[in-house]
């Protein structure tokens, strides 16, 4: 085999593998990383009381992203980020082991998709638990015990 034909191989399988290939939420955790930090989009929530895998489509997004930022190196710990059309921002804190409780969480909600608005209502409430690897995160809401957020981590 060419080394032209061993490198379009390598790209096609590696750029055919994206978020859209979501079977479901379910992530690796890494026990070694014990932070949020970093910049991440959602790309999917489960709705455990429906049995129901939300993906994200023109229609409930208005082709915009929910997009949010960690960073525990200051104090107290910041979330920033957009919900689609909004503003995201408040603070955070880690309450046991794989946990954390927002505080001061907030986001405009003018004009935004149902995807912006099921970020919300799982996001500002309770306490959240998660799951992490280097390239995902999984946010259950333990409040509601109905729905989780997938999101993979951005790289700038």
């Amino acid at each position: 085999m060419s080394m032209k034909w061993l490198v379009a191989f390598f790209l096609i399988a590696l750029l055919g593998c994206n978020e859209d290939d979501i079977s479901d939420l379910e992530i690796r955790d890494d026990p070694s990383i014990t932070s949020l930090n970093g910049t991440w989009k959602v790309i999917a929530y489960e709705d455990y009381e429906q049995g129901e895998l939300i993906t994200k489509t023109e229609e409930n997004s208005w082709n915009m992203d929910v997009i949010i930022t960690f960073d525990d190196t200051i104090n107290p710990p910041s979330i920033t980020g957009k919900n689609t059309t909004n503003s995201i921002f408040g603070s955070f804190e880690y309450t046991g082991h794989r946990s954390f409780q927002t505080a001061g969480f907030a986001s405009t909600y003018v004009s935004q998709p149902e995807w912006a608005d099921t970020f919300a209502k799982i996001f500002e409430e309770g306490e959240q638990l998660f799951i992490i690897n280097e390239t995902q995160l999984k946010i259950t809401n333990t409040s509601r015990k109905l729905t989780a957020i997938k999101l993979i981590l951005i790289i700038y």
